[in-house]
């Protein structure tokens, strides 16, 4: 009589959970092979392109560099001191060429180098160009020391309507795989 009533409620369990089953979010191991995804990043140096090379493999993401209009002087105090100007003016530096398509994508990686402990002003000028809504948005920085937190701050205010993940500082390409793999965006 007591098996009878344990495997009675065991059934009863197992139906209750197959009826929930078809009611209750499903938890996600969406790769990317069900999401188009872009990788776009603005690197004056070369080392967030590689970055962003690297997230494009991982991901089979389609890969725009962000550039500027009027490119940034090479030498190294020529830039901080036209990018220091771009801060102090809130400028918005002219971005060629455009993405095409980018209602295509749902998700968007964006990645740069910290400047001053946040994003270039050329990334504000490429959050302000499109609607991210209804998107996930992936900032990656390349640092030199300084943690992305204040840009993730910039981005979220750029994008209110969209999902946007945690970023990382990819100062380590090693760490990108698992990154990736964690995020469930791996191809």
């Amino acid at each position: 009589m007591r098996y009878a009533l344990v495997w009675s409620i065991f059934f009863c369990l197992m139906a209750l959970m197959a009826c929930l089953g078809g009611m209750l979010p499903k938890a996600s191991a969406a790769g990317a092979g069900e999401h188009k995804i872009l990788v776009a990043y603005f690197s004056w140096s070369g080392t967030t392109k590689q970055v962003a090379e690297q997230i494009g493999r991982e991901t089979g993401g389609t890969l725009f560099e962000i550039q500027p209009e009027t490119p940034y002087p090479t030498e190294y105090q020529a830039c901080l001191d036209a990018a220091s100007k771009e801060v102090a003016a809130k400028a918005r530096p002219a971005i060629r060429p455009q993405v095409e398509q980018m209602d295509s994508y749902d998700v968007v990686f964006i990645g740069f180098p910290i400047w001053w402990y946040n994003a270039p002003m050329i990334v504000d000028t490429f959050l302000e160009s499109y609607d991210f809504a209804g998107k996930t948005v992936i900032p990656f920085c390349t640092s030199g020391g300084s943690p992305i937190g204040v840009a993730m701050d910039k981005i979220r205010l750029h994008c209110p309507n969209s999902t946007v993940l945690d970023g990382l500082t990819a100062n380590r390409t090693a760490d990108i795989p698992a990154w990736i793999q964690k995020l469930g965006f791996a191809k």
